[in-house]
């Protein structure tokens, strides 16, 4: 019996799926379950008339009841709206995300797009998926960004499932977290203690770069030949990352492997 819940955001009911493929790819590695939501698109009705009202509401239907005629290779469940309220309400009874970030967001500029709005509001980690990524092995080879931060620490949370089962885990052991917020006397998580208690055989590595983080972090995965990327997203704020860079943003947007990440 499947004890770990995987929802994943399907873009479109016809054609093949990358996120649904990397979920599922996921899903036999844990034996996990899968759920698949397709949000049937709703025009704005903020400045509508009450009789484009009727007409938008039935449109909502008809683009319902052909995404249920679509079921055929997965059982979904699909919600009409905004795709983000509907992904974070679903996430709710799930451990984890699956979302495809267009290598042009057609919605937003990094960091206010639906994967980016996702990470923010589902409470669970979210695997981005870039358009860009080559599913094979998935999980076998790991590497984590680890800078002892709030965010890392749940991603590392949310994939030790996935950890348990690599073959290979590296980690950048990177800033400490005092030096990034200013706290003092603390108690600190020994992630070695940590891994070894949950069974999750890691080698670390010092992580000392002094800028271009993203880069760095994207440059020792393809070294690695790593086929999932662990990390902490958006420990700063958002418009901070937009108007100075950092580590999300850069591999939210060069990134050509799978990111397993949390807020």
């Amino acid at each position: 019996m499947a004890k770990f819940d995987i929802l994943v955001h399907l873009r479109s009911h016809e054609g093949e799926s990358l996120a649904a493929a990397v979920a599922l790819t996921l899903a036999r590695r844990i034996d996990a379950y899968v759920y698949g939501l397709y949000v049937a698109p709703m025009g704005s009705v903020a400045f509508s008339t009450p009789e484009t009202v009727v007409f938008q509401v039935h449109e909502a239907d008809h683009l319902y009841d052909d995404a249920i005629a679509q079921g055929g290779w997965w059982k979904s469940l699909v919600a009409q709206g905004e795709p983000v309220e509907a992904i974070c309400h679903a996430a709710r009874w799930c451990d984890l995300v699956v979302a495809k970030r267009p290598l042009l967001n057609p919605d937003a500029p990094i960091g206010w797009g639906t994967v980016s709005r996702t990470v923010f509001g589902a409470g669970v980690p979210v695997v981005v998926v870039p358009e860009t990524a080559k599913i094979g092995e998935l999980g076998a080879r790991v590497l984590i960004a680890w800078n002892h931060s709030r965010e890392a620490t749940r991603a590392i949370r949310g994939a030790l499932p996935f950890l348990k089962q690599a073959q290979q885990v590296v980690v950048l052991d990177g800033a400490e977290q005092q030096v990034l917020v200013g706290a003092r006397h603390l108690p600190q998580l020994d992630l070695r203690a940590f891994f070894a208690r949950h069974g999750v055989q890691a080698e670390f590595r010092e992580f000392t770069v002094r800028n271009d983080y993203g880069a760095a972090i994207l440059d020792n995965a393809h070294k690695m030949q790593a086929d999932l990327i662990v990390m902490g997203a958006w420990g700063h704020s958002r418009i901070a990352e937009l108007v100075l860079g950092g580590a999300t943003r850069h591999l939210f947007q060069f990134s050509d492997l799978p990111l397993f990440v949390a807020h």
